[in-house]
């Protein structure tokens, strides 16, 4: 079975779950379509047809007119329809394996053309805040929910999310994005002395609530000499970083990083004591699926601190890997940040966090269980287009 992967982008490092699920995967991956390339020195692959989205100006005419188009029909040019059905009938794939709905509803026509199964993996925005902004886009989604073979989601409460959303529970499979246990080895912090320092790393996004975690921190420990909080990141809230590190009354107890290599990432990790992560819901609408950088961290012996939002708690459980508290609670945040102030329970919630990555999120168990979703939407779908 040839199978093709479909992304807009191939590949953002924020991405790098997909790379993860290509390279190691034993299914027979012959093809990326996408809408345009990058950083293809980090992530190599042979075969990677770009059909390219509509011209920029074109683009900032349609994002000019949004408020008008979103109540028509979605549209896909009739030029890169024509883009996506070459691709995949010169390559003669027998399944697409698409990530984010927002990809799959131009494709989904394009499958049902050629009559090969159309497998879709949603991942938070896709069906959040994409949603909340497009109702053509919501229209399509509708439809794709029908046309689809498999939808793959990464947590069990985002399948509940999707039911809510119109989704047939049949067509729904819940696979977890898997860690490469041997690149995120766990380190033994029992030596560890001195200043305890919680780390954040992700993107300075309203998902990710970093000024308020800098107030909590303040919160937390105004009569603390030794701890300190370091936050790697960049994005869209930085200057509401900046100002909240800069109003804290701690400050010198912060350190602001911005972008760092993955080495320096590493090397953070094993020097770290306590990964913290503030997700909440904006606004927007936008929602996580089950951020990655926490499963990493994890992996690493690293014990939690976040919250209880999306898929999270099925990747940090409370009491046992790491403590979650819920979304916008500043102050019971600050709280669950005082107790992590002692030896013993992050030790033991590190332990004990290896140990559930191993059961539960092993990249090479979690790529077994992917292909076999492939094997199973083929074989459903078999029968149909025989008919």
């Amino acid at each position: 079975m040839k199978v093709a992967i479909g992304t807009q982008t191939f590949l953002p490092y924020t991405q790098s779950w997909i790379y993860r699920q290509m390279k190691d995967s034993k299914a027979n991956i012959a093809l990326v379509i996408c809408n345009q390339k990058e950083n293809l020195n980090e992530f190599p692959f042979e075969r990677i047809d770009v059909i390219p989205d509509r011209s920029l100006l074109l683009r900032k005419i349609t994002y000019k007119l949004k408020p008008i188009l979103k109540y028509f029909p979605f549209y896909v040019s009739a030029q890169k329809w024509s883009g996506y059905f070459q691709s995949l009938k010169n390559h003669k794939i027998e399944l697409l394996h698409v990530h984010f709905g927002i990809m799959a509803v131009e494709l989904m026509g394009v499958c049902k053309a050629l009559k090969i199964p159309l497998v879709v993996t949603f991942h938070g925005f896709d069906i959040t805040a994409a949603v909340k902004r497009d109702p053509s886009y919501h229209r399509a989604l509708l439809t794709l929910f029908h046309e689809m073979s498999m939808g793959i989601v990464i947590s069990h409460e985002m399948k509940g999310r999707l039911m809510a959303l119109g989704c047939a529970e049949h067509k729904l499979r819940v696979s977890y994005l898997g860690i490469p246990l041997e690149e995120f080895r766990y380190t033994d912090r029992t030596s560890h002395q001195g200043t305890v320092k919680f780390f954040h790393a992700g993107r300075l996004s309203g998902t990710k609530g970093v000024p308020d975690l800098v107030r909590s921190f303040s919160l937390a420990f105004k009569k603390e000499d030794q701890v300190e909080l370091i936050i790697v990141g960049d994005g869209e809230e930085k200057p509401q970083v900046l100002k909240a590190i800069q109003e804290s009354p701690v400050r010198d107890k912060i350190k602001f990083l911005g972008k760092i290599s993955n080495e320096e990432l590493t090397q953070y990790r094993r020097d770290c004591d306590v990964f913290v992560l503030n997700c909440r819901t904006p606004s927007s609408g936008d929602k996580e699926g089950l951020p990655i950088a926490l499963l990493e961290a994890s992996c690493t012996g690293l014990p939690i601190v976040t919250t209880r939002h999306s898929g999270i708690a099925e990747g940090v459980l409370h009491e046992r890997t790491g403590l979650l508290v819920d979304e916008y609670d500043n102050k019971a945040l600050s709280s669950v940040l005082q107790k992590m102030m002692d030896k013993n329970s992050r030790l033991q919630y590190g332990k004990q966090g290896r140990e559930w990555m191993e059961n539960t999120f092993d990249l090479v168990k979690c790529n077994d269980v992917l292909y076999e979703l492939y094997e199973e939407a083929f074989t459903l779908f078999t029968p149909k287009k025989n008919k």
